[in-house]
């Protein structure tokens, strides 16, 4: 013997239905108490009270009115889009100061993304995520922080880091065309996969690209390598492949990164604090 009820959840004013199941009440559990888990969405503003209304399926003027009151309710804090896009003027290339880094680009102006961002990437040394459509100019966000660390420390290092050997090699075939017109030989470098051979790129290097899986391999003895130890600037490009097949490799290099960084802060060397830089999709 099997009784069924309806279970509606409605507004303050009985005018929307919020939620509706159904519910199963057998003779052999009819004494017994009953838990029903559901999820009913929140109104803004906060409304005073919801009702859950219980029905039998069967019989008349069988029902129950549960008001359930939010008057007490602390509602965790909203979370906005980190940032908005927001409507800039675009910021012409001579923003960047110096006629050898104008001449990196064949365009006149940068695109919004790159406007909105150039000042945090190009005038500070803080960390920073940027998420963005594919083909959104991230790159560009990431060469701001690379021009920044050449202009202002002649000892540093950047490391680019890909998820995909595509990636990084069209990279490195641009950077090396661009930016070595202005450093010199050997000073953009791709790595190999040979930790020796690396090892030696690194240390006269200024831009390093690579895998997530090759700089894994360099820097996993970091400690006994000074070329490591000398990054200052580390970019991780396309994070939103961290749920894929590379995404345990980034986690992993990510991770040991920020704790290089710590290790540096620890030790109160400005000059050798390591700056991340993440380019995603949106996310």
């Amino acid at each position: 013997y099997v009784q069924l009820f309806h279970i509606v959840v409605e507004d303050v004013d009985g005018e929307n239905i919020l939620h509706h199941e159904m519910f199963l009440l057998k003779n052999t559990g009819a004494e017994d108490e009953h838990t029903v888990v559901f999820t009913v969405n929140i109104m803004d503003p906060l409304p005073p009270s919801y009702f859950i209304r219980v029905i039998s399926d069967r019989w008349l003027h069988s029902e129950a009115v549960l008001p359930i009151s939010f008057n007490k309710m602390i509602l965790p804090a909203k979370f906005y889009p980190p940032t908005e896009l927001l409507d800039l003027q675009p910021l012409p290339i001579t923003v960047l100061g110096e006629a050898a880094l104008t001449k990196l680009y064949s365009f006149a102006e940068f695109n919004p993304i790159q406007t909105q961002t150039f000042h945090h990437l190009f005038k500070t040394d803080k960390n920073c995520l940027i998420c963005a459509p594919s083909g959104s100019g991230k790159s560009a966000c990431a060469e701001f922080a690379i021009m920044r660390m050449l202009v202002n420390d002649p000892q540093g290092k950047c490391v680019y880091v890909a998820p995909k050997e595509e990636t990084s090699l069209n990279t490195f075939l641009d950077w090396s065309k661009r930016f070595g017109s202005i450093l010199r030989p050997g000073q953009v470098v791709q790595l190999t996969g040979e930790v020796a051979p690396d090892l030696k790129l690194i240390a006269d290097a200024k831009i390093i690209v690579c895998t997530a899986k090759q700089w894994d391999a360099i820097s996993r003895r970091w400690r006994q390598r000074k070329a490591v130890q000398a990054v200052t600037l580390f970019v991780v490009d396309d994070m939103h492949f961290l749920g894929g097949d590379a995404g345990p490799t980034m986690e992993v290099i990510i991770s040991r990164m920020r704790f290089i960084s710590t290790q540096k802060q620890q030790k109160g060397d400005a000059a050798q604090q390591l700056r991340i830089i993440g380019l995603s999709a949106s996310l």
